[in-house]
């Protein structure tokens, strides 16, 4: 599986509505598997990913943030 294919069925399984985007809710409840990860983290995150500012995350935003 190529690197580009990992991140893409990686933002697949944290899109769970499959509507092409990840929101604070989506990333949050992929995150929260770990008890260390607060909303507040959730945010910051989202704030850095989120280059076109519609406080959502597309594949492309996703691929540089875990590049």
């Amino acid at each position: 599986m190529s690197d580009i294919e990992s991140k893409r069925r990686d933002f697949d399984e944290i899109d769970t509505d499959g509507d092409g985007f990840v929101t604070a809710a989506e990333l949050a409840a992929s995150l929260k598997v770990n008890p260390k990860v607060s909303d507040d983290n959730v945010a910051a995150v989202v704030k850095i990913a989120d280059e076109d500012g519609d406080r959502r995350i597309d594949f492309d935003e996703y691929a540089a943030l875990v590049r």
